[in-house]
């Protein structure tokens, strides 16, 4: 089981998914997340690059890319 929470828009959304032998920017891709509006990827707090496998009972945190001045 992976807990992943989502953060790239105004609505943080949570939940829980089967795990799945796939990379992090597989599952961004079957969750309808673009990888363009991805900024970073943390799992289990660690930051993480979209290409890296996932690993059962993790959690994933998507992040938006931050902006501003």
């Amino acid at each position: 089981m992976i807990k992943v929470i989502i953060a790239v828009d105004e609505n943080q959304k949570t939940f829980q998914t089967n795990f799945k032998d796939m990379t992090i920017l597989e599952l961004a891709d079957e969750l309808g997340i673009h990888k363009n509006t991805i900024g970073a990827v943390l799992v289990d707090g660690v930051p993480k690059k979209l290409h890296e496998k996932i690993r059962d009972n993790t959690e994933i945190y998507v992040l938006p890319i931050l902006s501003g001045g």
